[in-house]
């Protein structure tokens, strides 16, 4: 066995039929999704990401799932999340953001197309979205206390950017309905965000965290006033 590096890989696998045969009518979808799928995965060192929707997730409808983790840990699977249709429409309106992202970037390995159609409620995306951007900048304003110390500016934008991403695609949607193509259509359409040129000038360093935090405000200000 050997870790499987892309997605067209796990499809060609004996992947799809071992879920199918060990799940069984059970089986709604089982497929790749998240980050792994998103610009710049490193198939070497992180794995792919599967979930499932099934009839039943109960723990013994799980136990065949457990009995597979050796196989898919050494071919580069992680086995994540086991949904089922009732609880995906029970928590639609606390997880919009989430089944946005599920729905529009999943490669279905067995059974049917996850959230085939899906379109999020817009007020409950919206103060979703918002919730988690001012979250961020609290965490924005710590990170900066603690990275001045060390000088180390890229640290800085490197985080910000990677928790900030998955937010604004929600942004995104909310703004033009559409959900994003790229994250270079995300940078296009919010430039403040774009990680700034590296600098080891200290007072360059503070007034480009200063630029950022002021364009993460205005975001969430947009947000605030959205009309949905």
């Amino acid at each position: 066995m050997r870790k499987l590096l892309s997605v067209q890989e796990i499809k060609n696998s004996d992947w799809p039929g071992i879920l199918q045969k060990s799940l069984g009518d059970n089986l709604v979808s089982a497929f790749v999704h998240g980050d792994c799928l998103m610009e710049g995965h490193d198939a070497i060192n992180n794995p792919w990401t599967v979930s499932f929707i099934l009839k039943d997730n109960s723990v013994n409808s799980l136990k065949k799932l457990q009995e597979l983790l050796p196989k898919a840990q050494k071919e580069n699977i992680e086995f994540l999340y086991f949904f089922t249709q009732d609880e995906i429409n029970d928590s639609e309106d606390v997880f919009p953001l989430e089944f946005l992202h599920l729905a529009n970037r999943n490669q279905a390995i067995a059974g049917n197309d996850p959230l085939k159609d899906y379109a999020p409620n817009i007020s409950c995306l919206r103060l979703e979205c918002e919730r988690e951007l001012r979250g961020l900048m609290i965490h924005l304003r710590q990170a900066y206390i603690h990275l001045k110390e060390n000088r180390s500016s890229d640290g800085f934008f490197m985080q910000a950017t990677n928790t900030i991403l998955p937010i604004m695609y929600g942004v995104f949607y909310l703004k033009f309905r559409n959900y994003p193509a790229s994250h270079d259509e995300i940078f296009r359409s919010f430039p403040g965000i774009s990680i700034p040129e590296r600098s080891k000038n200290v007072d360059q360093f503070v007034q480009k965290v200063d630029d950022y935090i002021n364009a993460v405000t205005r975001i969430i200000d947009e947000v605030d006033k959205l009309d949905v």
